[in-house]
């Protein structure tokens, strides 16, 4: 699934915690908080895996926040599903209000 997003920030990690190798990168986007329950208004920032930390450092000489197109891979384990990134490309930054 494709779609244009405002993506907040990035940040990646490689190295090496407790002998483990550790290489991963994740992608902050603005989504719209739901409104339905009458409890909540607006826009938050969701956290999205972004795979291995060469993704995040291939958009992060960008300013943020940063308008990207982005596709989305549903995954699951056989239980539970969830989104993952699985390409962005920046496209523009915002326009100041």
């Amino acid at each position: 699934m494709l779609e244009k997003v405002k993506v907040t920030g990035i940040t990646f990690f490689e190295g090496n915690i407790d002998s483990k190798d550790i290489d991963s990168g994740s992608v902050f986007i603005e989504e719209h908080l739901d409104e339905s329950t009458g409890r909540s208004k607006g826009m938050a920032t969701q956290k999205y895996p972004l795979g291995k930390a060469a993704n995040a450092k291939a958009i992060m000489h960008n300013s943020f926040p940063l308008i990207c197109e982005v596709e989305f891979r549903r995954v699951t384990n056989g239980n539970v599903s969830k989104n993952t990134v699985h390409s962005i490309k920046p496209i523009s930054t915002p326009q100041k209000q």
